[in-house]
């Protein structure tokens, strides 16, 4: 569709200008959104490669958990088990312009619990839990990770289709009607002139 203009040459130069541009940036879109969809996949490979080793680690501590549940009254359990201390460092990684949240592990420590009148599953599933941690950690990373690229990667390709589909498609037809135009009244203001010259010629 053309772009509504004045057809001359001051804007014909402005919009070749404004097309070397768009393409210009087409490109570094482009490339941006390859680089994306290269990082995507390989997060997305870590994220089930991951996710694998958490479901049976989980696997493992609820069977454990549900052992404990069994032969302890749910009532009991908050007064052997005491309460831990569980805190979080999160900092921010950079991927191309995305702020990627990267989870640390500030301090981890299980409450204390009463050997001797607790299950020894209890003691599984913390053993588990502590191997499980930094693994959930990378989890959660990854997982932030897909998503903020997911995002990324839509609104990189929008603009990629508007550039490739509409603006310069645009440009180019606009351009050539306005060359067109100008190549016309060029030719009008030679017979013009051809005219002008063969009159004062004969005259």
């Amino acid at each position: 569709m053309k772009l509504k203009v004045n057809p001359n040459r001051m804007e014909l130069m402005r919009l070749r200008r404004r097309l070397t541009l768009a393409e210009r940036g087409h490109k570094l879109l482009k490339d941006k959104l390859e680089e994306l969809m290269r990082n995507f996949l390989e997060a997305a490979r870590q994220f089930n490669r991951i996710k694998e080793e958490v479901d049976q680690e989980f696997r493992v501590i609820t069977r454990s958990l549900a052992m404990v549940r069994v032969n302890q009254a749910q009532s009991e359990l908050p007064l052997i088990i005491e309460d831990g201390i569980l805190q979080l460092k999160v900092k921010t990684g950079r991927l191309l312009n995305l702020a990627v949240p990267e989870f640390e592990t500030g301090q981890l420590q299980p409450g204390d619990y009463d050997f001797i009148r607790t299950e020894g599953e209890l003691e599984v599933a913390l053993k588990h839990f502590k191997q499980l941690w930094p693994k959930l950690l990378e989890y959660a990373s990854l997982w932030k990770k897909l998503e903020l690229l997911t995002a990324e990667i839509e609104v990189t390709r929008r603009r990629v289709n508007a550039l490739e589909y509409i603006l310069i498609p645009n440009l180019k037809e606009t351009i050539h009607a306005i060359s067109s135009r100008l190549e016309e009244i060029e030719r009008s203001y030679q017979i013009q002139l051809m005219r002008v010259k063969e009159i004062v010629r004969h005259h």
